[in-house]
């Protein structure tokens, strides 16, 4: 059944994150996902659950409105010509002076909100198999940037590329290596010196995304930052769930690593596929990260 008071707070939500622009959204939902992570494994329950399914993941920052929220706004800016970059997502879309664009950042997070508890809630969070659960703000962000690139124009494919090439394509690989890593080696290190399994592990895929969306800001002020959000959650999920389900901390570094990487290439081939153009932007880790968590759930069902 829909909460139709939270329903009302996601168009209000959406307003604010169509407003502030995206991206500035996104990192404010890193920034919830850290602090209630942070909680949750210090014991304090009642306010993890509050800052992590109310505000980071809730009507107010969830990606599944917010961003999504910020992607339609800028997209149909572009198409009333105020601006010239419809997959812009750092800037602030207030300073326009065009009500009717905030507006509809907030009715594409209504819709965004309405997705995930209508479609995703009844067959991609467990009801149907445990082995087919994915990410739902992922999957949500994903499918509404294609209705906004479907509504307000422009063609689905943009690139004439499918991935990175030369230097570009090595460096995507080498972070892919090298981030998933520290996620599997903090995780599974930690677990070995005795980090209690069930606190340290329910949350910290989430702290580890969290981490991820608030470096974001880095790429807000213009540095060339790569957004990593997909290969670290998905390779703290990787890690988490395998050895849950093997026991073998070797193998759940291994499988973070394999895991991270296959994310890392999701996002460069959608980017290049997807989101080459200045039409809207389509989430290249959105697509790796709902595609990502379908596999390691398939694999590894908790």
């Amino acid at each position: 059944m829909i909460e139709i008071l939270s329903l009302i707070a996601a168009f209000g939500g959406d307003i604010f994150a169509a407003s502030i622009g995206a991206l500035p959204a996104f990192i404010m939902t890193g920034v919830f996902s850290v602090v209630g992570a942070v909680a949750g494994m210090c014991g304090a329950g009642d306010a993890s659950n509050i800052l992590v399914n109310y505000l980071a993941f809730g009507p107010f920052f969830g990606p599944h409105v917010s961003f999504a929220a910020g992607v339609a706004a800028s997209a149909f800016a572009k198409k009333k010509g105020v601006t010239e970059n419809g997959a812009d997502i750092a800037t602030a879309l207030s300073g326009f002076n065009e009500p009717s664009v905030l507006l509809v950042g907030g009715i594409f997070g209504m819709i965004g909100f309405l997705f995930k508890e209508l479609v995703i809630a009844n067959l991609f969070a467990g009801t149907i198999s445990n082995r087919l659960i994915t990410d739902a703000p992922g999957i949500t962000v994903f499918f509404s940037a294609v209705l906004v690139r479907l509504i307000f124009g422009g063609k689905l494919r943009t690139g004439s590329e499918v991935f990175s090439k030369g230097k570009a394509l090595a460096t995507t690989l080498v972070i892919g290596v090298g981030y998933s890593l520290v996620v599997g080696g903090v995780y599974t290190g930690a677990i070995h010196a005795g980090a209690p399994v069930e606190a340290f592990g329910g949350s910290y895929h989430v702290l580890i995304f969290g981490l991820a969306a608030v470096g974001l800001f880095f790429a807000e002020m213009g540095q060339p930052f790569f957004g990593c959000h997909h290969i670290v959650i998905i390779a703290a999920e990787a890690a988490v769930q395998s050895y849950a389900t093997t026991g073998n901390l070797y193998l759940a570094l291994l499988i973070s690593v394999i895991f991270g990487v296959i994310s890392a290439l999701l996002a460069d081939f959608e980017g290049h596929f997807f989101n080459s153009g200045t039409d809207s932007h389509i989430d290249p880790p959105a697509f790796a990260i709902f595609i990502m968590t379908f596999v390691v759930n398939a694999c590894f069902p908790v």
